[in-house]
């Protein structure tokens, strides 16, 4: 085998490689990312979630550990707030022991807010343990540990005698939000 033969063989290798890569990365950035939680997954986590098109994603190259809860259209049935909101709980607890920085909530793959992986981990265990009165308890919670993408609270904390009603109003936002 000449040096020519070598050249030509390991060019054609090289060459084979790069469309092999650039074929795995389209796919991935086609499909938002590698999926964490399917839609199957998390059918499987409860059947109420049957039809709900919600995923949890993780971007091909994430240096920043950084996972995407994405609500998508209605395609087998209507979802509101409550099953969107179950779900999320649902994800926290299943994400608990995974290795993340922030989860992106998005809606059809816009990301509107952002939880830290802490404050997501521990609304997961409180769902898992039933550490809180009741679930609905976390529901108004949860707009508490949001944050907007520049890095500001997404609602202002509410003090004094009305503030579960604010909080549930904050709640309410957020879900229209990620079901407009």
């Amino acid at each position: 085998m000449t040096k020519k033969d070598k050249l030509l063989i390991l060019a054609i290798v090289a060459v084979l490689a790069l469309v092999a890569a650039h074929a795995f990365l389209s796919g991935n950035v086609l499909r938002g990312g590698s999926k964490v939680i399917s839609r199957v997954e998390l059918k499987n986590l409860d059947p109420a979630n049957n039809g709900i098109n919600i995923e949890v994603t993780q971007p091909w190259y994430n240096p920043y550990k950084e996972l995407s809860f994405n609500v998508g259209e209605p395609d087998q049935r209507n979802f509101d707030r409550f099953d969107v909101t179950r779900c999320l709980l649902q994800c926290a607890q299943e994400l608990g022991e995974r290795d993340f920085s922030r989860i992106y909530l998005c809606n059809k793959g816009d990301r509107l807010y952002y939880i830290t992986a802490a404050d997501f981990k521990q609304l997961g265990q409180q769902y898992q343990t039933g550490e809180t009165l009741n679930t609905l308890s976390l529901y108004v919670k949860l707009p508490q540990v949001t944050y907007t993408l520049n890095d500001s609270l997404a609602f202002p904390p509410h003090d004094g005698m009305l503030s579960t009603i604010a909080d549930a109003q904050d709640w309410n936002t957020m879900m229209s939000n990620l079901l407009r």
